[in-house]
């Protein structure tokens, strides 16, 4: 698997035909490794729930490999290729800035902890009245665990009755606003064993 694509950078260099196909290929790898040295240094080798990190990134893997990175990283072969051409690094320098901003950004740094996959938690609607069914999907939790659900209003019934999330740490599970919920602002907490996050829902 590759962050680059050949095709792609083809167009990007105005190429017509396959003549210069080893030459790419070539740049493709050494970007190919700078990704993967860069994300090392920023992922680590395992996240927090133990599990671990797989390099190069794929649509697999945990974390997934974004479109971004896919794009950035065929700028900078053409980048790099036109600086072997040219040997002006100013458009290289800034590919390279694009790329290490872009990493801090969704990925951080990592010293000495472990890499936290980023939570995230859906409610769908997020307004209805007693009964409605709420749909709710997850990503970025521990992985094949069981998921603790806690509503502010009392006991929901949820379906699956177990929420148990997926080898990539997602779940999705639906529940009705129970028929005693008040009107007004109510809760929805997901847990795995390292913390959770807390949704809200509007009664009306």
């Amino acid at each position: 698997m590759s962050y680059t694509e050949y095709d792609s950078i083809k167009i990007k260099l105005r190429i017509a035909n396959d003549s210069m196909r080893d030459e790419i290929e070539l740049y493709m790898q050494e970007i190919d490794d700078l990704l993967d040295n860069r994300l090392r240094a920023r992922l680590g080798s395992i996240n927090i729930y133990g599990d671990e990190i797989v390099l190069p990134l794929t649509s697999e893997t945990v974390p997934e490999l974004p479109l971004e990175l896919k794009g950035i990283a065929n700028n900078l072969v053409v980048a790099k290729i036109r600086l072997q051409n040219s040997e002006k690094p100013m458009l290289w320098d800034a590919e390279v800035n694009i790329l290490d901003n872009y990493l801090d950004r969704v990925y951080g740094y990592i010293r000495g902890t472990a890499f936290r996959p980023r939570r995230a938690t859906t409610l769908s609607p997020q307004t209805g009245a007693i009964a409605q069914v709420v749909t709710v999907t997850g990503s970025g939790y521990a992985p094949i665990q069981k998921l603790t659900i806690t509503f502010s209003e009392g006991t929901i019934v949820t379906t699956p009755v177990s929420v148990i999330s997926t080898s990539k740490g997602a779940f999705s599970f639906t529940f009705p606003i129970p028929a005693d919920t008040a009107d007004g602002a109510v809760t929805l907490k997901v847990n795995d064993t390292f913390g959770g996050l807390v949704s809200s829902f509007q009664v009306t």
